[in-house]
């Protein structure tokens, strides 16, 4: 399978994103610094009546090195701020992929915090925050986006290899599903839902450009279809 999920390094080349007219060649590494977020005037200091969720995104905040992205995205979940879309359906993505097609770098990153400002945890605006905050020079918050892409596909690789519905990745938003398989560099062929005893899969049939591989790929997207009703 072309999929390799050991790897860590997340290679943009491979976005696939339509319409881009930009092709992407950078190597995620190890990130340090401080990120620039927006709280909305949440104090600084945990509180014992935040939940665990905010406590774990104050972490994420400060880049840090030993902060669990499985729990993370667990308690994301499990929180009353969950979003099973993760931002595809907030105002902002939309807008920040037109922008990158426009080469206005500035405007692509007033969009992608229009979406993270509600919703942190969008894989898709952090994906696109890497490209633009790099290309505007903004290199700390290059650091930023890298870090939560990094980590949350590799708490995605970890979760299953994708090879069948017992080993399917698991997934927790549409944009989550959406830009893995764009980080990956994958073209979809064919999407369909399926259905077993232990849950609910988004199957896709996609293919390697490199090598012209076509091989299905499942995503245990149970949580999304729990939540989904509810709206945003």
């Amino acid at each position: 399978m072309a999929i390799h999920p050991s790897n860590h390094s997340l290679n943009f080349r491979g976005l696939a994103l339509r319409g881009f007219a930009l092709t992407l060649a950078a190597i995620l590494a190890a990130c340090s610094g401080q990120g620039v977020k927006d709280t909305d005037g949440e104090p600084g200091l945990r509180q014992q009546n935040q939940s665990e969720y905010r406590q774990l995104l104050e972490e994420a905040y400060q880049l840090s090195f030993t902060l669990d992205f499985d729990r993370l995205r667990k308690a994301y979940v499990e929180s009353s701020e969950y979003n099973p879309y993760g931002g595809v359906k907030l105002e902002g993505l939309p807008q920040a992929y037109s922008s990158v097609e426009q080469a206005d770098f500035d405007d692509c990153l007033r969009n992608v915090d229009k979406v993270l400002k509600h919703n942190y945890m969008s894989l898709e605006a952090h994906m696109i925050g890497v490209l633009c905050s790099g290309q505007a020079g903004e290199f700390e918050r290059e650091d930023q986006h890298r870090y939560m892409v990094e980590g949350l596909m590799t708490s995605i690789e970890n979760s299953g290899d994708g090879k069948s519905q017992e080993s399917a990745f698991l997934t927790i938003s549409t944009s989550e599903l959406r830009g893995f398989v764009r980080l990956k560099g994958l073209q979809v062929l064919d999407q369909s839902i399926v259905y077993d005893k232990q849950g609910i899969y988004d199957k896709m049939q996609v293919r390697d450009p490199e090598s012209g591989e076509e091989y299905p790929l499942f995503f245990n997207v149970s949580q999304q279809f729990a939540q989904g009703s509810k709206g945003e």
